[in-house]
């Protein structure tokens, strides 16, 4: 009765699935290995022309289905409190109308190393949603499967070889069994029961259904709000968002902006602007050298252009 696994039906791209990762990770921080997550990919955009029933020449109606999509993401970030980047929105194109290519993805990872995959799902979605990235193109998903720590060669083999794309076909069939229609959905389940919810779920749903799950066998750690704690939770994810330290430590908006700008004030941590919102990290992460290299990056590239222009 004790064993229990949370399952989400989703797809990389889903906001409202973004948005839950706040809840996912607090979970994972606070109750470790007691609880078992598992994601099933649905498939979320077969093709992004056919979505809407919007008229036009295909170009246009990419055009258009990507400013709904952008303004979809802006509306749920605004409730859940994951930032987005929307600015020039252009997840989809003629060439990449579907997001069926990152959720193969995904499946090729588990095929290689569930628990690294679990990293490349975080990495895709944030590469997703705060880097503007379209994580349908090969080369993107390469890039970011490599960062979760894949052999890019076997990785490509494993994404290419079918057997990836039958599991996701699979997962889909997983959808229509369990009369999943929107992503997120979830079925969270012990030995003998199984608990069916839709849509996005904070974490005092989820904290209640794993008590009557385990007879109030499983809980959570008792972790405290010090400025200690929560920079031991940031340094765990090399990088976090304000909402994610509210939803581990129960804290309230007010609360978790004042503990954020003590640490920031303190040189403990870089409080950045990303999208419509912010990113935390400690003062040297992957994240903060990855910006650093980029701005390196951006620098050579301008003085290249004036010794062009002079």
């Amino acid at each position: 009765m004790n064993n229990i696994t949370i399952y989400q039906f989703t797809d990389p791209i889903c906001v409202w699935s973004w948005g839950n990762d706040a809840v996912l990770r607090a979970i994972e921080y606070l109750y470790g290995d007691k609880i078992r997550i598992e994601y099933v990919m649905g498939g979320l955009v077969e093709d992004i022309s056919t979505l809407y029933d919007l008229k036009g020449s295909k170009l246009e109606i990419v055009r258009r289905s990507n400013q709904i999509f952008a303004e979809n993401w802006n509306a749920a970030s605004l409730r859940h409190g994951m930032p987005v980047a929307t600015h020039n929105f252009a997840l989809f194109s003629e060439r990449y109308p579907s997001s069926f290519p990152q959720n193969i993805a995904y499946k090729a990872a588990k095929r290689l190393n569930p628990q690294k995959a679990k990293r490349f799902l975080r990495l895709l979605r944030e590469a997703t949603f705060i880097e503007g990235k379209r994580t349908s193109q090969i080369d993107i998903i390469i890039k970011e499967a490599t960062r979760a720590g894949f052999c890019a060669a076997k990785f490509i083999d494993e994404y290419t070889t079918g057997s990836a794309q039958a599991d996701f076909m699979q997962d889909r069939m997983k959808c229509k069994r369990n009369g999943v229609t929107g992503f997120p959905s979830y079925i969270i389940r012990n030995d003998d029961t199984k608990i069916f919810l839709r849509g996005y779920q904070n974490f005092s749903t989820m904290q209640a259904l794993i008590s009557r799950l385990s007879a109030d066998k499983v809980k959570p750690r008792r972790i405290g709000p010090s400025k200690t704690n929560v920079i031991d939770f940031i340094k765990h994810y090399e990088h976090v968002f304000p909402v994610e330290i509210e939803v581990a430590f129960n804290l309230d908006k007010d609360k978790t902006d004042l503990i954020i700008n003590e640490l920031a004030h303190n040189r403990k941590i870089k409080y950045e602007e990303i999208g419509n919102g912010h990113i935390i990290s400690p003062i040297s992460t992957e994240w903060t050298q990855k910006k650093e290299d980029r701005s390196s990056e951006e620098n050579q590239n301008n003085k290249k252009q004036r010794k062009i222009e002079a």
